[in-house]
């Protein structure tokens, strides 16, 4: 049984970016949450944050590079491929407007099917949801897996620079990560345009994450907090909406903190399972769904959210017990040292 309201708090999360794009889906605007985001901003923010906080922790409990992966793949690509095949072939047959023939004839489907795979996410299927509010986007929530995926690949570098060259120094280290995470949110809308500013906005949410598993753990130096403080400075003054990540950030930061150390969430979370990723992965196709059979008949707002909850929960929970947790079985034991 776990110890803390973790998994609830990610639970909470996956439901605010369910009911963030229930009103983008409905064409509506999405309510802000504390006038700082829109509530599916704030959820994928604490989203970032724990998983930071996270894997971190696990990094540092077996530190091998080919076991953490593991771990990691197994945690997100079953349950992607799953709704993946669900999508192609059970969502696209029951919604499409072309001919059968000519959905699978389409190397769009085909595309869809092995990018998202990978996790290079295309969001089209042959004519899905060309009505909708939000024409032809299937799961647009997937666009956060390579991100998260790429914050792997971060922490196995950094670990590894950490473990041979900087032993003494890993404070330094991860502390220098957040800033270079942050410098990377200012410059990266200066080289890339700022299309690519969410995705690396989450990357530095992530890096606080880390560098916050790590100040619970190991009491740092105070060159280390001088770093750490220039970041947060850096990340409040330098770039767009600044003050406004910075207190998600201070959010998503109390929250993982609360939900640490209090064990109310595990009565709930420890009987029906880890449904997060479930609902995270399954919410935005059934929305889509919802819009596109109930579109003629004028659902209202309560009659959408309803609907789509039910579904989502329903799919999230045999997700759980039918994918991921069987996946999470093969995970690789940490070797005694």
């Amino acid at each position: 049984m776990n110890a803390n309201s973790l998994d609830l708090l990610r639970l909470l999360a996956a439901m605010m970016v369910l009911y963030s794009h229930q009103y983008a889906l409905q064409g509506l605007t999405e309510p802000l949450f504390m006038g700082w985001n829109t509530f599916g901003g704030a959820g994928v923010t604490i989203f970032f944050f724990l998983s930071g906080y996270l894997v971190w922790t696990s990094w540092e409990r077996d530190p091998n590079i080919l076991r953490f992966f593991a771990r990691r793949s197994l945690r997100i690509f079953p349950a992607l491929w799953v709704v993946c095949l669900l999508s192609v072939f059970v969502l696209g047959p029951l919604a499409t407007t072309f001919p059968l023939g000519d959905y699978f004839d389409s190397s769009v489907t085909w595309r869809y099917l092995w990018r998202t795979a990978v996790l290079y996410t295309p969001y089209t299927l042959p004519g899905l949801f060309p009505g909708n509010a939000l024409p032809l986007v299937v799961n647009g929530s997937l666009w956060t897996l390579p991100v998260e995926f790429f914050c792997y690949i971060t922490v196995a570098v950094v670990g590894v620079v950490a473990a041979v060259f900087a032993l003494g120094f890993r404070g330094s280290l991860l502390s220098l990560g957040v800033l270079c995470a942050v410098a990377l949110t200012f410059l990266g809308e200066r080289w890339l345009g700022s299309g690519y500013v969410p995705y690396l906005e989450m990357v530095a949410m992530f890096w606080w994450g880390v560098y916050y598993a790590h100040r619970l753990k190991v009491r740092s130096a105070s060159y280390d907090l001088v770093l750490a403080a220039v970041a947060l400075v850096g990340f409040a003054l330098l770039g767009p909406r600044g003050l406004e990540r910075t207190a998600m950030l201070m959010c998503a930061a109390a929250a993982v903190h609360l939900a640490r150390v209090s064990p109310i969430g595990a009565r709930w979370t420890d009987r029906v399972g880890d449904l997060s990723y479930g609902v995270y992965i399954y919410a935005f196709p059934v929305q889509q769904l919802v819009m596109h059979w109930g579109k003629d008949q004028s659902f209202p707002l309560g009659v959408d959210w309803l609907l789509t909850v039910s579904v989502t929960l329903g799919l999230a929970y045999l997700s759980w017990h039918s994918v991921e947790q069987w996946a999470l079985r093969f995970k690789p034991s940490a070797r005694k040292r």
